[in-house]
């Protein structure tokens, strides 16, 4: 089929299940998150599994709340504004986002227990968390030697023309219909690219994405002669994603008649689930408090929602004038579940009396234990073997460090942090980057009923990605920033 054959294009109005957009970085995607919090707690570095006291330890040690004497509730808004540069053969590219939010809102109750008794406190209450933030304006352009129209060729070789809006409706199939593939062997069903795969393409990729992933964790701590503490969570997730993907190549020599095209994905996820956090703290003598926590996986239901856009232009017009296509995929959609990796966190606190507090969190996840499964329903019923092998291939187990100082002259407090996150990828993955790493600092001030905590963080780190087939294009480099500042309001009875 050619253009100048085919006048007219076929508007296929269908509903697929069959494209699967479901793969290994989106399982990474929601596992990865930061602990939760205040600006305490983030001025901390987020190294509050033994230092306590805090409504961070519904994302880091339960147990920590054990440590509260007296009732409260606290809300932290947020403004983040996240950075990414990009380098695309050798060109280099800038965009950014920002923010605003709400970061952590808590609700803590502390109950004394009859006098006398060995288990001296409870304290039971409410914590909502936003643990990942998914706001990002990602931009990187650069001349290349390919076009993203021989992964259709590969994708659609071995299929009848007829039979493509079927097998891939979201893919070759686009390609197809807006000529930017055309049949070679109709015999052997093999393809063409409009483009020839040595040609150099001026190409420009454009990632807009949004949403978040929150916990709102139902806790309870009990406190043991002052000595030992114990707590629990149940954590109700909320999830949200959005993702506008804009890839577009030009071509410059003019004796190819396909000058441009652009193929769009749009998609949306959204979920919930649930998860469960086990923490122990015990003193040390009378300066250092130790804890452990185990946190289980996220167990998500989630749904995606999804279309795609194929548009050509061409140098030569047609036989009814037109030079310009536009081919539509129907709306998929798809259900299916997610369970993250557990991890475990070890934590240690140096107390300096009423003078401050050294903290340091250490924690391990493994990445490769995350799996993608059937939806609930079993309507959807794609098992995800090859997408599971990939995970297991792709990423691996990491070991994170947090370290944190408070300190206090009078009502007023002091705090910087430092935290540590390498990146889950596998060593012999070419996607991997660099580790995540967190600068922080805050003040606070707090009074009787009432107090006031500031915090600045600053993270960097440096990621790869493939804009399509990793055997046809190159990498993508980036550097990503995100820089946030935090306030706490906090009253108490």
């Amino acid at each position: 089929m050619t253009r100048f054959l085919f006048p007219a294009i076929l508007l296929l109005l269908f509903t697929s299940h069959g494209a699967m957009a479901q793969n290994e970085e989106d399982a990474l995607r929601f596992s990865q998150y930061l602990p939760g919090g205040t600006a305490r707690s983030w001025a901390l570095g987020g190294a509050m599994g033994a230092a306590g006291a805090d409504p961070a330890s519904a994302s880091t040690n339960p147990a920590g709340f054990g440590l509260y004497n007296v009732s409260e509730v606290s809300f932290s808004p947020q403004f983040e504004v996240n950075g990414a540069r990009s380098t695309y053969h050798g060109t280099s590219a800038n965009d950014n986002d920002n923010r605003f939010s709400f970061n952590n809102l808590s609700l803590v109750l502390s109950s004394p227990y009859e006098h006398g008794g060995d288990w001296r406190s409870g304290t039971f209450g409410v914590s909502f968390d936003r643990l990942a933030s998914f706001h990002w304006e990602e931009h990187a352009t650069g001349a290349a030697k390919g076009t993203i129209l021989q992964k259709f060729v590969n994708e659609a070789n071995g299929t009848a023309p007829g039979s493509l809006k079927d097998a891939f409706p979201f893919t070759s199939n686009l390609a197809y219909m807006a000529y930017g593939i055309d049949p070679l062997d109709t015999v052997a069903n093999t393809y063409s690219s409009a483009i020839p795969f040595s040609s150099t393409t001026d190409q420009d990729h454009r990632i807009s994405s949004s949403g978040r992933l929150n916990t709102t964790s139902f806790f309870y701590a009990a406190n043991y002669l002052d000595k030992l503490y114990v707590g629990a969570t149940l954590g109700l997730v909320g999830l949200r994603y959005e993702r506008h993907t804009a890839h577009a190549e030009k071509v410059e020599d003019p004796g190819n008649d396909l000058k441009d095209l652009s193929y769009t994905e749009n998609l949306v996820t959204t979920g919930n689930g649930v998860d469960l956090k086990l923490g122990f703290l015990a003193r040390a003598g009378k300066r250092m408090r130790l804890g452990l926590a185990f946190h289980s996986p996220k167990w998500l239901l989630l749904g995606d929602s999804y279309n795609y856009v194929m548009s050509t232009g061409f140098r030569t017009p047609d036989s009814n004038g037109k030079t310009s296509y536009s081919q539509y995929s129907p709306d998929g959609t798809f259900n299916y579940r997610l369970r993250t990796p557990w991890s475990v966190l070890a934590s240690a606190s140096y107390i300096a009396g009423t003078h401050g507090l050294v903290s340091i969190d250490y924690g391990y996840t493994d990445f490769r234990q995350a799996r993608l499964k059937t939806s609930a329903d079993l309507l959807d019923d794609y098992d995800f073997s090859s997408e599971n092998q990939a995970i297991q291939a792709s990423f691996r187990g990491t070991h994170s460090l947090r370290v944190g100082t408070e300190w206090r002259s009078g009502a007023w407090y002091f705090r910087g942090g430092w935290g540590i996150w390498p990146d889950a990828y596998a060593d012999q993955d070419r996607r991997q980057g660099t580790a995540y790493m967190r600068f922080t600092g805050g003040i606070g001030f707090r009074s009787e009923h009432i107090s006031v905590d500031l915090a600045g963080v600053y993270g960097k780190r440096d990621t790869n990605y493939f804009q399509y087939d990793p055997g046809l294009a190159d990498i993508t480099q980036e550097q990503l920033t995100d820089t946030r500042g935090l306030i706490t309001v906090t009253f108490r009875p």
